[in-house]
């Protein structure tokens, strides 16, 4: 098949000319509509079921479509696999006796080691594998939901498993706005396992702790809210794509549970010896550490951005609120009420995906004299 020629956009990358893009939901739309953004010279091929192309055709995501894997790799440079961690493994035979010789293969799983072992097997005599995995995402799914802008100040790990080109697949993401950082297979999982797979299952047990407790006094969760709310917002993930990194990722996650375990028995020590100046140092070293935590990048557990709204109590109130912020384009993430004074006011808490869409938010209502700040 002939290469389609060149369109006018961003100076062009020679390596690639051709991408395709297999799974069209969040990561995979985006990822799509972000190429079209910034490289339209780059013909993009989109892979997916008949719903998912039906959709992506509507948006016009990309320049041709197909149900066939087969299809879409076998003229392209750039191969991006934009499905769940279990389906990557079951299609990348296909892909890899498909594809070009020269071609760069990538995913996006949340795993890396299991994927990357396979690829090595697959592509050693055509085709270069670099195991990936952006942090980035939303709490919809579906291309519904895919945004060219979803790279901005993201990591996007990058896990080399065969060939060199990795610089040409950074460039092309650095392009997007995404921070890329190189790192080995296993590394990633271990830190994945503490920074995000530990801390999911965190959230799952806290909410189930404070849910059994709940059938004998209903006050546990009618004060579940502030730090606890905070804490386990992840608890409402749903479980298909933690199916897959559970099975993936096991021995890390058991490793990270271990030492996670041990920190537990040792504050059950403290309180057994009643030995506070331990927790003291405990709570000044994580204060430190989590201070030096860098704010403006997106990393694994996507953050939220309160606004705390102080509003008169009459009604209405809350839908000036949300219709001045919908006006203004500023989507809200989660609200909840924290307090209310009968008769007088209240005050709400409002987050939002970024620190920009926050400060766009107080002064919007501002305009209508309605008190926020964070």
């Amino acid at each position: 098949m002939r290469r389609p020629a060149l369109k006018k956009g961003r100076k062009p990358l020679p390596e690639i000319r051709t991408v395709a893009i297999i799974g069209l939901g969040v990561i995979g739309g985006s990822l799509a509509m972000a190429l079209k953004q910034h490289y339209p010279q780059i013909h993009v091929t989109g892979c997916a079921r008949e719903a998912a192309l039906a959709a992506a055709r509507k948006k016009n995501i990309a320049d041709a479509y197909t149900l066939s894997i087969h299809d879409a790799v076998a003229s392209a440079d750039l191969v991006f696999v934009c499905t769940p961690v279990h389906t990557i493994l079951r299609m990348l035979p296909e892909i890899a006796d498909a594809v070009q010789a020269h071609a760069i293969v990538t995913d996006v799983g949340s795993t890396k080691e299991a994927v990357c072992l396979y690829a090595k097997k697959l592509f050693r005599k055509k085709g270069v594998f670099i195991g990936g995995h952006p942090m980035a995402g939303s709490e919809g799914s579906g291309i519904a939901f895919a945004d060219a802008l979803l790279f901005q100040n993201a990591v996007y790990v990058l896990c080399p498993a065969t060939g060199a080109d990795t610089p040409v697949l950074a460039s092309l993401l650095q392009a997007f706005g995404a921070r890329v950082m190189i790192m080995k297979p296993l590394e990633h999982d271990r830190i994945a396992a503490c920074i995000s797979h530990v801390p999911q299952l965190v959230a799952v047990a806290l909410m189930n702790l404070a849910g059994a407790r709940n059938k004998d006094n209903e006050a546990y969760l009618q004060l579940a809210a502030g730090g606890f709310r905070d804490m386990t917002r992840i608890a409402s993930s749903q479980y298909a794509m933690w199916n897959d990194i559970l099975a993936t990722n096991t021995k890390q996650i058991r490793m990270a549970l271990s030492r996670l375990q041990e920190i537990l028995f040792r504050f059950e020590e403290h309180l057994n010896q009643r030995d506070l100046a331990s927790f003291e140092r405990d709570f000044t070293k994580a204060k430190t550490l989590r201070d030096a935590i860098p704010k403006n990048v997106k990393g694994f557990l996507a953050p939220l951005f309160d606004v705390y709204v102080m509003a008169e109590d009459r009604p209405g109130i809350l839908a000036e609120i949300t219709a001045e912020l919908a006006a203004k384009g500023i989507n809200i993430k989660d609200i909840e009420l924290l307090k209310i004074r009968e008769g007088e006011a209240g005050t709400f808490r409002v987050a939002f995906a970024s620190a920009a869409a926050a400060d766009n938010a107080i002064a919007a209502l501002a305009k209508i004299n309605i008190k926020a700040g964070r």
